[in-house]
């Protein structure tokens, strides 16, 4: 019986993963939603902390504070094609209010394979580019499509795993916009239903960090110690954030030798 008992779970573990259905992981509302800054189809880098949180990182861009919506998808996820849709007509709706609607691809390939997908689409909102999955990563994404809203603050206040065809989602989101604007509290905070695709294994970037030259990390190192968010600057370099504090070693000591060579240490000083 025991043996039975054990193969039933194994055998439902292994259809729940194939299916895509593990969406423990998704953050959920009340969660500060994790910083990025990632590259569109035109190459410009595009940064959460622009447009919400306690204090926008770039004033001059953008002063004003929005209500951000996320929506990883990829090329490959059926029911991706059916929301995107649905949150351009939101984008009509919407237009001329603080709010930022962002679908963030994790195609491996990168914009190669997005752009002329998107073109054939037709998608018109704006699509930023996680190829190595690491900004889905920190925000729990483990099936597509997954959706965020984010409020000014940078908090997420709503998440939603596959597309539930049974409400128009334009319609949806535009109340829960609503409300979150409002400062009300959501009666459904989150939403695991629907189609759902999981999420296929991450490209892996040979070339990082080996790829970045000593100007760039001792300029990263030198952003970090002027103030800007470590996350955000390894974002840009597309390397984990444990390179900076590695760099940033490699440049203590560096100094420390070459302090060394120019100004003898007090026992070497001849008498």
């Amino acid at each position: 019986m025991l043996i039975r008992l054990l193969a039933g779970a194994m055998l439902f573990c292994v259809v729940a993963w194939v299916n895509g259905a593990d969406t423990s992981s998704i953050l959920k509302a009340g969660t500060r939603a994790p910083t990025f800054s990632l590259p569109g189809l035109d190459g410009k880098r595009i940064a959460l902390s622009v447009y919400c949180g306690d204090k926008l990182s770039k004033p001059h861009i953008n002063d004003v504070k929005h209500i951000v919506v996320l929506s990883f998808w990829a090329t490959y996820c059926k029911p991706c094609r059916k929301e995107i849709p649905e949150l351009m007509k939101l984008a009509g709706k919407l237009s001329g209010k603080p709010v930022k609607i962002f679908c963030i691809s994790i195609d491996k390939e990168g914009g190669s394979k997005v752009g002329p997908f998107v073109a054939e689409k037709k998608y018109s909102l704006p699509i930023l580019l996680d190829p190595y999955s690491k900004t889905a990563e920190r925000y729990g994404v483990t099936s597509l499509p997954s959706l965020f809203v984010i409020d000014k603050q940078g908090v997420v206040k709503y998440s939603s795993v596959g597309y539930d065809g049974k409400q128009p989602l334009d319609t949806k989101l535009e109340a829960i916009i609503r409300d979150v604007e409002a400062g009300k509290a959501l009666s459904t905070a989150s939403s695991e239903e629907g189609e759902r695709e999981a999420v296929e294994a991450p490209g892996v970037d040979e070339s990082a960090p080996s790829r970045i030259t000593p100007r760039q990390r001792w300029k990263a190192v030198a952003r970090v110690e002027y103030g800007d968010d470590p996350q955000e600057v390894a974002d840009e370099l597309d390397v984990p954030v444990e390179a900076l504090k590695t760099w940033y070693s490699q440049l203590k000591d560096a100094a420390l030798n070459l302090w060394q060579e120019v100004v003898p240490v007090p026992g070497e000083l001849e008498e």
